[in-house]
């Protein structure tokens, strides 16, 4: 069976120059799917865009963790601050889950039930569910992201089965010593495993998160027994978003690595470079 390579785009919604760059993806490159965060300013031209792109799977990036609750904050009080935003981070979330994990559980599927309902408001199918900071692989969310996933009929959960060793292998660049990303792995790794989630959709590039280049696609060989690849990646175009400084709220929007990672999804030849380890 021939190997289903997911070139996922994140954050559609979360800006300007991201929803761009998306449709340049999709229209120019070799993207194929994205995770709409629905409750961001620039959700609904996302979706205005997504229905212009029918072959474009689509599905939710969750987020707990920045800008507007779907959700009543009233009823979801260890998610936001006193100015109805959503205040945590992924560390705090997680340290919620040991000091209230009933509660933040009760609270999670409240929001995350709320940008559901309000992505499927929107017309487009829900492909997919995984979440901005990675927020949904912290044990008791993830259950409540499985649960509902289940009642909503949702096929793909995003999980973190890459072996550190095959792609540190398969790449020359050891940049995740230095920025974080081994540390970024290792926990990820580490919850998916708790979790205990199996997928046959092999997830490939944490170890690189948002500084995706094409050099990052040549000969890799995915691991026997998946019938699929997910690769993550950050398209952005940056000069966009510079003329709109009003609607950023994070600096990692205006990374030139966005545009790089943008030129990734324009090279074709990089679909040639990643193929099944048979």
């Amino acid at each position: 069976m021939m190997l289903k390579k997911i070139f996922n785009a994140d954050d559609f919604g979360i800006s300007k120059g991201v929803n761009t760059a998306i449709k340049q993806a999709y229209k120019e490159g070799i993207l194929n799917s994205a995770s709409l965060m629905i409750n961001q300013k620039h959700a609904k031209e996302a979706v205005e865009k997504a229905k212009q792109m029918p072959n474009l799977e689509v599905g939710l990036h969750i987020n707990l963790t920045n800008e507007n609750p779907a959700a009543n904050p009233k009823d979801i009080p260890l998610l936001v601050g006193e100015n109805g935003k959503l205040k945590n981070g992924f560390v705090n979330l997680l340290l919620l889950s040991f000091l209230h994990p009933k509660e933040l559980a009760h609270q999670a599927e409240i929001e995350i039930r709320a940008q559901i309902e309000k992505y499927l408001q929107s017309g487009l199918k829900l492909e997919h569910l995984d979440s901005h900071r990675h927020i949904h692989l912290i044990p008791n969310i993830f259950k409540v992201v499985e649960k509902l996933a289940g009642e909503f009929n949702v096929k793909r959960i995003r999980v973190m089965n890459e072996n550190i060793f095959n792609t540190i292998r398969q790449n020359k660049s050891k940049s995740y010593l230095f920025d974080g990303g081994i540390i970024k792995y290792m926990l990820l790794r580490f919850l998916s495993w708790w979790n205990g989630y199996k997928s046959d959709i092999y997830f490939y590039t944490i170890l690189y998160t948002c500084k995706i280049s094409s050099e990052h696609f040549e000969n890799v060989k995915i691991p026997h027994g998946y019938k699929a690849v997910e690769v993550m990646i950050h398209p952005g175009r940056p000069d966009i978003d510079k003329l709109h400084m009003q609607d950023v709220w994070d600096e990692n929007i205006l990374s030139p690595w966005r545009k790089t990672e943008l030129q990734t999804l324009l090279n074709k030849k990089v679909l040639e470079g990643i193929n099944s380890d048979d």
